[in-house]
């Protein structure tokens, strides 16, 4: 056996060039990571966000694909959430477009009320009988 045959990682130096792949490709792969990690974390805020207006709007998601509104601009410079940011946001989509509000409710209707049962208006019969016994 001779020493002629030996491998490129048995070399002590590897080649500039080869060197500075390997760290674009570490590059590359970090980018992605921070670029998933990006989405995710707007994909977070956006679904906070949709919660806290989801008393306001019918459909949440309006603020975003009708309002025009995005997440950054939601946010105050250190990325928290702005409460009053979404409620003017909430409230200028309403203005323009008061059919995306959430409807309010139907308020009593007169609907069942467990009193009736255990006081029955009077009948006929009780009036005919004298009054109820």
């Amino acid at each position: 056996m001779t020493d002629e045959t030996t491998s490129a990682e048995e070399t002590p130096e590897a080649s500039p060039n080869a060197e500075a792949a390997k760290y674009r490709r570490k590059l590359r792969d970090a980018e992605t990571q921070l670029e998933a990690a990006n989405t995710r974390i707007e994909t977070l805020l956006r679904r906070d966000i949709e919660q806290r207006v989801s008393d306001r709007l019918a459909v949440p998601a309006d603020l975003f694909d009708l309002g025009k509104a995005t997440v950054a601009d939601l946010l105050n410079e250190d990325g928290v959430i702005m409460d009053d940011a979404i409620a003017a946001a909430v409230e200028a989509l309403i203005e323009k477009r008061p059919g995306l509000a959430k409807p309010k409710g139907w308020g009593d209707v007169g609907g069942f009320r467990p009193s009736a049962i255990s006081d029955p208006a009077p009948t006929w019969t009780d009036a005919l009988r004298g009054g109820r016994h």
